[in-house]
């Protein structure tokens, strides 16, 4: 169905998204920040900060150039509950993704320096590569930054959607309400796809980019801006795979981010054509150290005929007491236009919340416990922690199904 023909409250919103698109495009002004908090010092008054000293890029030991080994162990019990679905399993990732990494730095004189970072997740309870293939699955890029100019990185690193940790729980794809419903992971017959309810072509924005090209500018006035390009890695393609812009405005306590990314996705497996997937994204988040508020709202758009639109609304919060960390997660996802597998316009819609309790041991060390659940409504079928919905003798999932999941264990940091 074209634009001018589906309903007045999707054509007003695609109308008013178009317009704002076309300006940013013509200004070429397409992605903003991700690595907000690029400062080295720490903060007394930021949770966030603190956590991020614990790696070397953050902390000051690399401040004399060298390469510094880092990582994190994770592993624990997970329950999880989907209709008459239910499984036990030793899970790695509760809290933090396990993973090993290096980063290196090297200081060149005049306020140059080159840096790198290679890093690899994996699954501690198997020893198995989170994902089969590439080693350095995490981030392997290399760059090169200065004070005044800000840095150019080259190669697989973080994309410049919205920060990880506008989610409470580190938009961990375990225990994560943000992670399964703000990601539209929707259950199929196809198995479970992001976004898969908006229709062909319909996608979710990748965490990470390969073949990526990612300017991040200096800090002024308390803004900051990220650009990134990521190359095709087939060479007759012109078009990139996928391009955005990150802005973000921090004056502790206080962050501000709006991002807007487009990438390229292949109708179908068996079909060359592309649709063009627009993400909008706004976020806050109000970090005093013992207390960390976060809102968010994000728009995903398939640009192709007869495709949905997902909107996104989160809240969150973290509250810490000397040894404890309290943990709260709340995401509504709300669709128009969304099609079930007869390709028939279904209402859709899900909410998720997680509550997560953290005892920390010591600085490098944790026990958590999580509980989560979905509600789906109308002919939802979000997913959580991976579990599977019961389906029908056709392979279709059951709609309406409330997942829920329970898990504890225990993480190491080493730095």
């Amino acid at each position: 169905m074209p634009p001018h023909q589906c309903c007045p409250r999707r054509r007003a919103t695609l109308t008013l998204l178009q317009h704002i698109q076309k300006k940013w495009i013509y200004h070429h002004a397409l992605i903003f920040l991700s690595l907000i908090y690029q400062s080295p010092l720490a903060s007394a008054n930021s949770f966030l900060l603190d956590s991020l000293y614990k790696l070397p890029q953050f902390n000051g030991t690399l401040k004399d150039g060298g390469v510094a080994p880092y990582g994190t162990l994770d592993l624990g019990i997970n329950y999880s509950h989907a209709g008459n679905n239910r499984n036990w399993k030793m899970q790695s990732g509760g809290e933090w993704t396990s993973k090993f990494g290096l980063y290196g730095r090297e200081p060149l004189g005049n306020g140059w320096k080159t840096e790198f970072n290679l890093e690899a997740g994996f699954n501690t309870n198997s020893g198995s590569d989170q994902i089969p293939n590439p080693i350095f699955n995490r981030e392997a890029w290399l760059g090169l930054e200065s004070q005044h100019w800000g840095s150019l990185r080259l190669g697989r690193q973080l994309n410049t959607g919205l920060p990880l940790f506008v989610d409470p729980f580190g938009a961990v794809n375990t225990n994560s309400v943000y992670s399964w419903v703000g990601m539209g992971a929707v259950q199929t017959s196809r198995g479970i796809l992001p976004n898969g309810d908006l229709g062909p072509g319909a996608a979710q924005l990748d965490s990470r980019v390969s073949n990526a090209v990612k300017w991040n500018s200096p800090r002024g006035a308390g803004l900051n801006i990220e650009v990134v390009h990521t190359a095709r890695e087939d060479s007759e393609k012109i078009r990139p795979k996928s391009q955005g812009i990150l802005l973000a405005h921090l004056s502790e306590p206080h962050l501000l981010a709006a991002s807007f990314n487009q990438s390229w996705h292949r109708l179908s497996p068996k079909n060359p054509l592309e649709v063009r997937n627009d993400f909008y994204g706004l976020a806050a988040i109000y970090d005093i150290g013992i207390l960390v508020l976060s809102t968010s709202y994000s728009l995903t758009v398939p640009r192709w005929q007869e495709t949905g639109i997902a909107r996104v609304y989160t809240a969150g919060a973290i509250l810490t007491e000397k040894r404890h960390t309290y943990r709260l997660s709340t995401v509504y996802r709300n669709t128009s236009g969304a099609r079930d597998s007869d390709g028939k316009t279904i209402p859709s819609s899900a909410i998720g919340i997680m509550l997560g309790y953290d005892y920390n041991v010591s600085r490098r060390t944790g026990l958590y416990t999580r509980i989560g659940a979905i509600r789906n409504r109308g002919g939802s079928s979000i997913v959580l922690n991976g579990q599977q919905l019961p389906v029908d003798h056709l392979g279709q999932p059951a709609t309406r199904t409330n997942p829920l999941g329970i898990s504890a264990g225990l993480y190491h940091h080493f730095f």
